[in-house]
């Protein structure tokens, strides 16, 4: 009886000091698949569409989706939800005026459309009737910021963004000239070591602006983190899961040795969170998961989940589909979820939920 008493003891300390090993973000809560209330499967249906060109992103306001394009000559495409009917194509790529080198976002406030040039480090507002009519669209006001961004949102009365100048904090402040006010906000820690350039590109996001106090939900890509911080910066909830993973991406030597990059490591790289869309009580996002493999599977960026959580973080419908698809615009009014998918070539597929 001693003996076992003994053994028993021993077994219940291993586990108690391997528990208290195990990595883990500080001031961090975690949740699994199992924590939603709702888990509900989707089919979709695929939209032929020859007017579609390359999207990267979509964004939907009333009835107008609104489509970046990558690699095209015209950055911006905007189609009506109703017929899929291309409306237009909208502002040019290039360094002239009222063109863009990077379109990495657009917010939609009141009647002004906001889009993001993140290539030439400034933001632009056109008024909503440009984008409705097939014409040049010609922005009402520039504001640009002196340090370049990886994400930026347009609040009532400034700019936050992922700064690449202070890559330690997770905000960076400027008022509406584009002047620097502060940072805010620490980057996730669960005490993994990383080069600067590691730490730089592990914690990439997207960010998503609440429309009633201005909340902001980060939704991060290589590791299953969500955080909601307040209007001022301040950290109100940070969640980690479904799959408790964390940045596995390395710095190589690329050009002889004379460069370096981050990039994916095959079998422990995985793809997170990406496309958040943010509601007055709730945040959608897409979900991924999987082992990041190019090489083998040059659509590793489809996904087939879709999650949502309220503004405390906490999960609340599940959503899976039998269509992989990237990007995500949502129709609350119809019930009606659009992304985009390669059917062979790059075609919108809408599910009903």
């Amino acid at each position: 009886m001693r003996t076992h008493y003994i053994q028993f003891f021993i077994t219940s300390m291993l586990f108690f000091v391997f528990s208290c090993s195990e990595s883990k973000y500080k001031n961090s809560q975690r949740f699994s698949i199992s924590s939603f209330q709702d888990k509900i499967h989707l089919k979709g249906e695929i939209i032929d569409n020859d007017e579609i060109i390359m999207p990267s992103y979509l964004f939907l306001k009333d009835s107008l989706l609104f489509t970046i394009n990558m690699r095209q000559s015209y950055l911006v495409s905007v189609f009506n939800v109703n017929d899929m009917t291309r409306i237009g194509d909208y502002i040019e790529f290039g360094s002239g005026p009222n063109e863009a080198l990077i379109v990495d976002g657009i917010q939609f406030i009141d009647s002004l459309v906001w889009v993001i040039d993140q290539g030439r480090r400034q933001v632009n507002c056109y008024p909503w009737n440009q984008f409705v009519l097939e014409s040049e669209a010609v922005p009402l006001e520039t504001i640009r910021l002196d340090e370049s961004f990886n994400k930026l949102l347009v609040t009532k009365y400034k700019l936050v963004a992922n700064s690449f100048l202070h890559i330690h904090y997770r905000l960076s402040f400027y008022d509406l000239k584009g002047d620097f006010i502060e940072n805010k906000g620490e980057l996730p820690d669960a005490g993994i070591k990383m080069t600067e350039l590691e730490l730089f590109e592990s914690f990439f996001c997207n960010m998503a602006l609440n429309p009633i106090d201005e909340s902001i939900f980060i939704a991060y890509m290589n590791t299953d983190l969500i955080e909601i911080y307040d209007s001022s910066g301040n950290l109100k909830t940070r969640k980690h899961g479904p799959d408790f993973f964390f940045p596995a991406n390395r710095e190589k030597s690329i050009e002889n040795g004379a460069a370096q990059k981050v990039g994916f490591v095959a079998g422990k790289s995985r793809f997170a969170y990406m496309y958040p869309v943010a509601f007055e009580d709730e945040i959608w996002t897409t979900y991924n998961g999987k082992f990041i493999d190019p090489k083998n599977d040059k659509n590793f960026y489809f996904c087939n989940q879709i999650v949502v959580f309220d503004w405390d973080g906490n999960p609340i419908r599940h959503y899976t589909t039998d269509i992989a698809f990237y990007g995500i615009a949502i129709d609350r009014k119809n019930r009606a979820i659009y992304g985009v998918t390669i059917n062979p070539d790059y075609s919108f597929v809408k599910f009903k939920y």
